[in-house]
């Protein structure tokens, strides 16, 4: 089997939506081998109205850097539209095209990120553990020391 690096991946599917989000694929970032990046599929999350009030990341690989630092679902929410749900909705709207690589994905956050532990713990989630970013990790060297790790079934 290739290195997730050298996949062909698959386009996504047009339309992924779920409650008041739309998905928007905005591009295939490639990876990069050499310090565990993996390849992402990169999604603005927009309301019905266009409104852009997010993004979303689905990174495709199991590089230590995924699987204890990363994980392979990122979300940020835009300031203004933060409370809301569009996180959880958007990690439900792509739960089916990521069942196409994976049973089982890892979602991180750190520790004092409560939105996004909510999020995370509201899609029912598993907790695994929290552990520290290893001081190579590009997390780590943006200031992010510790993670919570889940194990989530989309």
């Amino acid at each position: 089997m290739l290195p997730p690096h050298q996949l062909e991946l698959p386009d996504p599917p047009d339309f992924l939506t779920f409650g008041e989000v739309i998905l928007r694929f905005d591009g295939l970032v490639p990876g990069l081998p050499s310090r565990e990046l993996v390849p992402a599929y990169e999604f603005r999350i927009v309301l019905a109205n266009h409104t852009n009030v997010g993004h979303l990341n689905f990174r495709v690989g199991d590089t230590d850097h995924i699987l204890l630092t990363a994980g392979h679902i990122g979300y940020g929410i835009r300031q203004p539209f933060r409370g809301q749900g569009y996180a959880r909705q958007a990690c439900q709207a792509i739960a089916p095209f990521v069942r196409r690589f994976y049973e089982a994905v890892i979602i991180t956050c750190d520790p004092d990120n409560h939105a996004s532990r909510r999020t995370i713990e509201k899609l029912g989630a598993d907790f695994l553990n929290e552990m520290p970013v290893p001081l190579e990790d590009p997390h780590y060297q943006r200031g992010s020391h510790r993670k919570r790790r889940y194990r989530w079934m989309p």
